[in-house]
């Protein structure tokens, strides 16, 4: 062999050497309806899956990313039992940068851990009553960042899951933003919901970090802004989050604790706002607990609501201090049941109630522990306070 055939040869010897190292290589093309990836793949068109019947897209590999570059996978109009995207088991996917549309879960994050899913539209049927932007189940560390989901009954919808981070996403035309319920551990950051019944729900999660979301009630008439039904699995971490708007609840937590635990593993809420929670009738709660032992409530407000800015009930040996009511159609701060140490809050100091249509605070059997709290200008006046000593 001449010296020129020898050097072309062993170029194209080394360029094949070179592409057996690297794990995969990213390819545009046109996916069909029902394709299987297998490799990193960016489209070049629209995946047309309107005839129903097939998931759009199914990942058959680990470590691979999906682009849609800008282009949009179409699901079929009505109720059909599909999805836009299944991750199929496989840990450590991409999806970036697109549109799914219609499907009833646009994208299936099936028993998968480690996938990133970022920059997206998920559009669903507001009509279909069915549909889900993101549904994660048995699934951990998975990152939904920055996604645009509208029309669909569920934002999120995850259980079963844990360790995920959910963040900067914005969620508008739902039924329920974020649903969830068997979760552990996982962190919600800086996502807006719109909503008609509730902005984010959770049933029987524990240890779950909420931080500086917003539920907006206003726009749909929604019920709930936060709610937080713990059942005792857990504690929780509630941080610097607003609710506004809702007709019933702006924040409702329910034994929020550790069962087995329940004075070391405490729940935190602090730093939140709920305001003009109110249905026009003088319904509408700021913050309501029960029984949520131990925890602390800390700088919160609870401002302009229809009913009491805070309602706890039950709070057995709970921390309360430095938080605001001003405002609110009833009393500033009702403590409700509170007839025995266990069910009462064991610190209740430098609260400040003013302007409330009744009490400031009202300690439905009295409240010891409680020094430096202000109550003023509120409908009971010059007795701003109930069972309680204020104003010293």
């Amino acid at each position: 062999m001449n010296p020129a055939y020898r050097r072309a040869a062993l170029a194209v010897t080394v360029a094949l050497g070179m592409l057996s190292v690297v794990p995969s290589v990213a390819f545009a093309t046109t996916l069909s309806c029902g394709d299987t990836i297998y490799t990193n793949t960016t489209l070049t068109a629209d995946v047309n899956c309107t005839g129903g019947g097939v998931v759009g897209v199914y990942f058959g590999a680990k470590n691979i990313t999906l682009n849609l570059n800008g282009y949009t996978i179409w699901g079929p109009t009505g109720d059909d039992g599909s999805s836009g995207i299944d991750t199929n088991y496989k840990k450590n996917v991409t999806v970036k940068n697109g549109t799914i549309a219609n499907f009833d879960a646009n994208i299936y994050v099936d028993y998968s851990v480690n996938g990133v899913f970022k920059n997206l539209t998920l559009t669903g049927e507001a009509a279909d009553g069915n549909d889900t932007g993101v549904y994660i189940y048995a699934g951990a560390n998975n990152t939904i960042n920055n996604a645009t989901i509208a029309g669909s009954y569920y934002g999120f919808y995850m259980e079963y899951s844990g360790g995920n981070w959910v963040t900067n996403n914005h969620i508008t035309d739902s039924t329920y933003g974020v649903y969830t319920e068997y979760e552990n551990g996982d962190h919600f950051t800086g996502n807006y919901a719109e909503y008609d019944y509730a902005g984010y729900y959770e049933d029987y999660s524990g240890h779950q970090i909420w931080s500086n979301n917003k539920a907006n009630g206003d726009v749909d008439d929604g019920d709930y802004g936060f709610y937080f039904d713990c059942s005792d699995y857990g504690w929780y971490r509630i941080l610097n989050n607003e609710a506004t708007g809702n007709d019933t609840y702006g924040f409702y937590t329910y034994y929020c604790y550790e069962d087995d635990n329940e004075a070391a593993a405490i729940s935190t809420f602090s730093g939140n706002r709920a305001h003009h929670n109110d249905d026009g009738s003088g319904n509408g709660i700021g913050w309501y607990d029960e029984e949520s032992l131990y925890a602390v409530f800390t700088n919160n407000t609870a401002n302009w609501n229809g009913d009491h800015g805070f309602e706890l009930y039950d709070s057995g040996n709970a921390v309360v201090k430095w938080n605001i009511a001003n405002h609110n159609g009833s009393d500033g701060f009702y403590i409700e049941d509170n007839y025995s140490p266990y069910y009462s809050p064991a610190v209740f100091n430098n609260n400040t109630a003013n302007y409330n249509d009744d009490y400031g605070v009202d300690a439905e059997y009295g409240q010891p522990n409680a020094v430096g709290n202000v109550a003023r200008h509120n409908g009971y006046a010059p007795d701003n306070c109930w069972n309680i000593d204020c104003n010293n």
